[in-house]
């Protein structure tokens, strides 16, 4: 994942609080400042992806590029790791920027070379599945986003306090918020808390689906030159 700030320069540095967000958020190359106002991170696990991508929005000052791939040399952090999908999540971002949901998700690079070569048709067809499946996670994503804008603070109270306790009733809830119970379920109903967590779990399997198409054993000759090409 890439995250860049959005107007950095009309703003305070926002990264420290972001940093502190997504803390716990379970990650392969923890997130950190990689130049200015951006942030990168390496994951694993679709979910976490998910996961921090809402917490990303929920900030509201952010700009997120997904890329996704198996053609990845890793360091000990993610500055100093390379491959195709740090690329893919650099054409995310700079996409994120021109789009108003500010999110946008590429397969690596050399998944869209296989799919374009006429040398293995299967790499071709799973080349052009994978990033079918990566414009589909980021659709929903998305539309996602949409609804979590317009989340109030109050409304997050209540959707947090349902989260961390699912077993919970309206109104034992609303009990340990000090609310009454009609507002825990207008709350609930508002921001439509049940379709977005099932959304959200769409997501995850949509970003796991896009991972499992994409070929394996894929050069990294044109990531490594395209990379070098960026830092001259």
């Amino acid at each position: 994942m890439t995250v860049d700030q959005v107007d950095s320069r009309a703003h305070a540095d926002a990264v420290p609080a972001l940093l502190a967000t997504l803390q716990g958020v379970p990650v392969r190359l923890p997130f950190e400042r990689t130049a200015g106002d951006e942030v990168q991170a390496v994951l694993e696990d679709p979910r976490a992806v998910v996961d921090a991508w809402e917490a990303i929005v929920r900030d509201g000052r952010w700009r997120v590029g997904i890329g996704i791939g198996h053609d990845v040399e890793l360091a000990d952090s993610s500055r100093a790791s390379r491959g195709g999908p740090f690329l893919g999540a650099r054409d995310a971002v700079d996409e994120a920027k021109g789009h108003p949901d500010r999110v946008a998700v590429r397969v690596s690079p050399s998944v869209d070379d296989a799919s374009q070569s006429s040398q293995s048709s299967q790499s071709e067809s799973r080349g052009s599945d994978a990033s079918a499946a990566a414009r589909d996670a980021q659709t929903v994503l998305r539309l996602l986003s949409i609804v979590i804008d317009e989340r109030t603070d109050a409304g997050w109270r209540v959707i947090d306090a349902a989260r961390a306790a699912p077993d919970a009733t309206q109104a034992q809830l609303a009990d340990q918020l000090g609310i009454t119970r009609q507002a825990v379920s207008k709350a609930l109903r508002t921001h439509d808390a049940v379709t977005v967590d099932e959304g959200l779990r769409t997501a995850a399997r949509l970003l796991a689906r896009t991972l499992e198409l994409c070929p394996t054993g894929v050069s990294m000759t044109a990531a490594t030159t395209r990379g070098a090409e960026e830092e001259l």
